[in-house]
């Protein structure tokens, strides 16, 4: 299959969106459960954001530029500053293999990595690459789990990074949104929320299942929703 044939089917499919109304933007899905729970936790922003739909799919893009074991990168090069909701906790170090102590253990894989500390476990994985802010210019969206050993909050980080423009290049996340759970009870915070902005001029109809576009589809339901805003280190809160 031919470069112009890929190029030409992307084009094809950017113009069907649009002609029956999807008008979204592509999407490189790396880790396809990841997504879909990403998905689940802010249906709303992603589609704010024009990342899904108003029946909650997203078009996936083909990308023509490869890349492999994005894992190891962030392994190596990304930051665990951006984990400022953990700073009592979180193993410190200029990126997560300098976190690494004499008893910590740790699992690689091609798209993330996990790590099991003294008081914690972390489990990083690169999600997807999209326009997230809009602005022409493509980020990795990476998802670090953090979950404290001894009872705590648990909380997933919904991380921006930019893609690594040189070999030796460190990489230093801006956090987009929390999903943060005590127990069963869970709250979501997001950063200059498009969703909240949108709303006061259009709107949008609850989203009742995430479909997948290829290959086939997959059914998700969203949790019931209570309308509640508020504001934590320059996160907007909206309970679900």
């Amino acid at each position: 299959m031919s470069p112009m044939f890929i190029a030409r089917f992307c084009a094809l499919l950017c113009l069907g969106g649009v002609l029956s109304g999807c008008a979204t933007r592509p999407v490189i899905v790396v880790e396809k459960e990841e997504f879909v729970q990403m998905a689940r936790h802010m249906p709303r922003e992603l589609q704010a954001r024009r990342l899904l739909d108003k029946d909650g799919s997203y078009m996936a893009s083909f990308s023509l530029a490869a890349f492999s074991n994005y894992g190891e990168t962030l392994f190596r090069k990304l930051s665990p500053s951006f984990m400022f909701g953990d700073a009592g906790h979180v193993y410190l170090g200029e990126n997560f293999a300098a976190t690494l102590q004499p008893d910590s253990r740790v699992t690689r894989r091609p798209n993330g990595f996990s790590i099991n500390h003294a008081t914690q476990r972390l489990t990083v994985n690169m999600v997807a690459i999209a326009d997230w802010n809009n602005d022409g210019e493509d980020e990795w969206i990476v998802s670090c789990l953090v979950e404290p050993r001894v009872g705590g909050r648990a909380r997933t980080y919904y991380v921006l990074v930019p893609p690594p423009r040189n070999e030796g290049e460190a990489l230093k996340g801006t956090v987009a949104a929390v999903w943060e759970c005590f127990g069963l009870a869970c709250n979501l915070y997001v950063r200059d929320s498009k969703a909240i902005e949108r709303a006061a001029a259009d709107p949008l109809l609850p989203a009742t299942e995430i479909q997948d576009v290829v290959p086939g589809l997959q059914t998700v339901t969203e949790p019931p929703e209570k309308n509640q805003t508020g504001k934590n280190d320059g996160l907007e809160e909206r309970s679900l």
